[in-house]
C-alpha cells in the first residue's frame, strides 16, 4: 500500500493563492549536506541578486530620504536567518528538510505613504484576510534524489485579500515578476554550488 505524499509547510500557510511560481535543481550531495548549504548560504555575495533587492528596496530608500531618516546601513550578508531584516516573518520548519517564510504587504503603495503593512504572526498568517493586502509565502525543500543526491525546489505564492488588491498585485507582478523569478534561480545556483564543494582531501585522494 503506497503512503500518503507528504503535505508541504507552503500549504499549511498559503493553501490558496492567486500567484504561484516554482523552482528547482538537483545537487550532487546529499540532504544533509545540501540542507546545510540552505540555511548558510550567503545569498548576498551575488551581486546580481544584491542589485536586485536593491531596486526592490528603493521605494524605501526614497521614503527615508523623504522623511529626512537616516539612511540605511550598508547591506550585509543575507543568509535564511537574515529573512526577518528583509520583512519576512519565519513561518514554519522542518529541520533538514524544509523552510517556509511569509509577509503581508502592499508593493503597489506610493513612497509618501506613512502607513506600514501590519506585522503578522506565524499563527495568523493563514487566516489574515483584512482587506488592500497581498500575502506572500515562500519555501525551500530539499528532498533525496537517488544515491547521494537531492532535489532543492522553492516556491513562492502570493494571495490577495480582495479583488481591488488582486487587480493592483497583477499589475506590479508584469514588472517585478521576471526578476524575482532570476533571484530565486540564482539563489538556487548558490546553494547548489555550495553543498557541492568538497574539503580538498576528498577532491584530490591520496594514491
Amino acid at each position: 500500500m503506497q503512503s500518503e505524499p507528504e503535505v508541504m509547510l507552503l500549504d499549511r500557510y498559503l493553501p490558496h493563492y492567486d500567484v504561484t511560481e516554482t523552482h528547482a535543481v538537483v545537487v550532487d550531495a546529499d540532504t544533509d549536506l545540501t540542507w546545510q548549504a540552505v540555511r548558510r548560504s550567503d545569498l548576498s555575495r551575488s551581486a546580481v541578486i544584491r542589485v536586485l533587492l536593491e531596486l526592490r528596496s528603493l521605494p524605501n530608500r526614497l521614503q527615508r530620504v523623504l522623511k529626512k531618516r537616516p539612511s540605511a546601513p550598508a547591506r550585509p550578508p543575507l543568509t535564511l536567518d537574515d529573512m526577518e531584516r528583509a520583512g519576512f516573518v519565519l513561518l514554519g520548519e522542518r529541520p533538514g528538510h524544509e523552510i517556509v517564510f511569509g509577509a503581508v504587504v502592499q508593493p503597489w503603495k506610493a513612497v509618501t505613504d506613512d502607513k506600514s503593512p501590519p506585522q503578522v504572526e506565524a499563527d495568523q498568517f493563514a487566516a489574515f484576510d483584512t482587506p488592500g493586502y497581498v500575502k506572500v509565502a515562500f519555501n525551500i525543500r530539499v528532498q533525496s534524489y537517488g544515491s547521494g543526491r537531492a532535489l532543492i525546489t522553492t516556491e513562492t505564492r502570493t494571495a490577495a485579500t480582495d479583488p481591488t488588491s488582486l487587480r493592483r498585485f497583477a499589475r506590479y507582478w508584469m514588472l517585478v515578476g521576471p526578476f524575482s523569478a532570476l533571484i530565486r534561480r540564482l539563489t538556487l545556483r548558490i546553494v547548489k554550488s555550495d553543498a557541492e564543494q568538497r574539503p580538498a582531501q576528498d577532491q584530490h585522494p591520496s594514491t
